[in-house]
Order: C-alpha cells, then sequence, then structure tokens
C-alpha cells in the first residue's frame, strides 16, 4: 500500500494514474473492489480517479461494490458522489446488484442516497423483480418500505414481481406482495394470472395463497355446485379459509345450500371446521335458519354440543332466535340444553359479502332478538 502511495505521488498528474487499468480493461479502483480492499479504494479516492469509469463488462466501480456486497466500499465511492443510475452500456444499475445479491447494507445505503426504487434495468426489470427472483424476502421488504411497485412489469413477458414469485412457488413471498398491495388478478402479456404461471411450473397449492379461493367461497355462497367441483378439481382446497377463518362448508351452510354442502361432506371437509369467533358450519346453519342442512350436517357427525369462543352452541342460538323446529332436532340429536346463558349473539353475516351484511341484522332488545330484513324478506325459519 505505502509502495502504491509511492508510484502515485511521484506519477505526473496529467497522466491521471490512479484510472490506470491493466490488460484486462480493469481499472485499479475496480482491481481493489475485486479483492475487497477498502482501504485501497480509500487511498486511491485520494488522488481523484474517475468514479464512473466502466470495465469491460460495462460496470462502473459502485456497480461493481454493490455486486460484491461491499458496503464500505460503496459509502466511500458514495461520498465522492459516484452515480446510483444505470447508463447505457450497463445492464443493470447498482441498486439491481445488490438487491439481486441480496446485499442489504449497500442497498440501504444506495436508497439513502437517492437511487430509484423502480429503476429498470436494460431488460425492463426492477429490482424488486429480481429480489423476488432469488427469494430475497428481506430486500423485498426493504424495497416495498421505499416505495417500489408491486405492478411495475418486465419488458419481455410482461410479468410483475407478483407473477415472479407465484411462479418460483414462493408461497412467503406471494404472501408479502398481496400484503402490501399486490393485485392477484394481472395478467401479463399473454395474459396469465400468476395463479397460472404457478399450475404451469406445478406450485397449484399456492391455489389458496393466491386468494383465488375466492371464486370456491362464492360459487358456495351462490349454490353453483358445477363451478365449485370445478375450481377444486383444478387445485381450490374444499378446505381453505378466508381472513374470517369461513370454509366454503360455512358459506353453503349459512346460505342453506343443500347440494353444495353435500358434495362438500363427499370431499371429506372437517365438519366443525371453526371460524375465528370459534363458529362451525353447524352453528351457521342454525343461525340462519337453515332446517334442511342442520339435520345433514347432525346426519353427517357435526358436533351439535359444539361451544363458540364465548361459550355458544347451536341449541343456544335455536333457543334465542325461537327456531323451536330447529332446537327440536338438535335436542333429539343429542344436543345439551344446560348452561344455556345467552350472550349477545353474534351476527356470523359476515362471509365476506355485502348482501348479507346488508340484508340480514340482529337486533338485541332487552335479551330478546328479532331479525330484520332490508329487502323485507323474512328469514327463513323453521316452524314449531
Amino acid at each position: 500500500m505505502d509502495r502504491l502511495r509511492e508510484v502515485l505521488e511521484r506519477s505526473d498528474s496529467s497522466w491521471k494514474p490512479a484510472d490506470s487499468v491493466d490488460s484486462t480493461g480493469q481499472s485499479l479502483l475496480h482491481i481493489a473492489i475485486a479483492r475487497g480492499r477498502a482501504d485501497l479504494v480509500q487511498l486511491l479516492l485520494e488522488f481523484d480517479p474517475n468514479v464512473e469509469a466502466r470495465n469491460r463488462a460495462g460496470r462502473s466501480p459502485l456497480e461493481a461494490a454493490a455486486a460484491a456486497g461491499e458496503s464500505l466500499i460503496a459509502e466511500l465511492l458514495l461520498a465522492r458522489r459516484a452515480s446510483t443510475e444505470r447508463t447505457p452500456s450497463s445492464p443493470w444499475a447498482a441498486l439491481h446488484y445488490a438487491a439481486g445479491g441480496g446485499h442489504l447494507e449497500v442497498m440501504r445505503l444506495l436508497l439513502l442516497k437517492g437511487a430509484d426504487v423502480n429503476a429498470v434495468t436494460s431488460d425492463g426489470r426492477t429490482a424488486l423483480h429480481l429480489a423476488t427472483e432469488e427469494r430475497r424476502r428481506d430486500c423485498a421488504r426493504l424495497l416495498l418500505a421505499s416505495g417500489a411497485r408491486t405492478d411495475a412489469r418486465d419488458a419481455t413477458n410482461g410479468n410483475t414481481p407478483f407473477h415472479v414469485a407465484a411462479a418460483a412457488g414462493d408461497a412467503q413471498m406471494v404472501k408479502l406482495l398481496l400484503s402490501k398491495g399486490a393485485n392477484k388478478d394481472v395478467r401479463n402479456r399473454f395474459g396469465k394470472t400468476a395463479y397460472d404461471l404457478a399450475a404451469q411450473s406445478g406450485h397449484s397449492r399456492l391455489y389458496d395463497v393466491l386468494r383465488l379461493g375466492d371464486s370456491l367461497c362464492v360459487a358456495a355462497r351462490k349454490g353453483d355446485l358445477r363451478t365449485l367441483l370445478r375450481l377444486i378439481d383444478t387445485g381450490a382446497s374444499a378446505t381453505g379459509q378466508d381472513q374470517h377463518g369461513w370454509t366454503p362448508l360455512h358459506r353453503a351452510s349459512f346460505k342453506g345450500r343443500i347440494e353444495v354442502v353435500r358434495a362438500l361432506i363427499e370431499k371429506g371437509v372437517d365438519l366443525d371446521s371453526r371460524d375465528e369467533e370459534g363458529y362451525t358450519p353447524l352453528h351457521c346453519a342454525v343461525e340462519a335458519g337453515q332446517a334442511e342442512v342442520t339435520e345433514l350436517l347432525m346426519k353427517r357427525g357435526s358436533d351439535v354440543n359444539a361451544r363458540t369462543n364465548k361459550g355458544i352452541t347451536a341449541v343456544h342460538i335455536a333457543d334465542t332466535l325461537h327456531f323451536s323446529g330447529i332446537a327440536r332436532v338438535l335436542i333429539q340429536g343429542g344436543a345439551n340444553r344446560e348452561g344455556s346463558r345467552w350472550i349477545a349473539p353474534k351476527p356470523s353475516f359476515q362471509d365476506g359479502d355485502a348482501d348479507v351484511k346488508k340484508k340480514k341484522k340482529v337486533i338485541i332488545k332487552r335479551g330478546g332478538v328479532r331479525r330484520s330484513s332490508i329487502d323485507g324478506a323474512l328469514p327463513l325459519a323453521c316452524s314449531s
């Protein structure tokens, strides 16, 4: 190092000795970076080298440092105002190299110095595309927190980072992108959704992670048996839960879709699956006054004494809503009325659909409950 300093000091400054290159086109800065020698870089910077000089691969010193994950060297170069932008001769900018290589600290430095988080490579990919491709979730989080767009499309296929994550079968990355607003229905240049790419790559297990199970739940709610079976056959989980913990069986039971309930039971679904408040499909059927579904669930083995998180059983619900016929069926099926102190009933009309929330209301008055309907229709109840 002392010898290098001596040579540089004795050389004619007009020759710009700090910009000397070897036979392969590597400048002194590039050589020092390749060897991870921050001390040599610091020495060279004292002699005012061209910090934008490109090697034969088209990389600037900052890009080389970013690719190597040399955060200290990157900091030294940035202090000398090295550009964070990609030049036409370089396929990637420094941020792209750092993101693709998983170099989080270098990324932080670059973003702090104003690197464009949505800048694209020569083939139209962003740093988020690259972090997603390489499964760099920490890098992706940093980029998203810095304003990276989840809808950015590459120039080749029109794929977004969400497409990339799905095609790779990276469930955690898919969840991360969804939490940051990624559009699950976006299509690439060839009309493919993220799920299409996942399925092509053999990652059909991502069906529910990609939230395409929404279609299954809609089919269950509407009683569209053909669509429901088709979706299950193409990979939808018959036991998948929505954000409230509702399964297709919860929805079909609440709506009284008896054929859908039968089909789901034949598919082996859990009859006693619980939502976030402990409601089973039987609770939902009873609360909606669905006598036929109630009987079917009981015959197929539903737990008639299952309790919600607040200790409520199906017969408690039937008694409070004055569904005496349903209550009688439950009692005959082994339901226990003991301890039927009723806590204000939960309106389990949260099956994710605005029409249900609008049409059904539970009105509590001095311990009594009556149902009203905005559209004027009476609730379907079992007569005594």
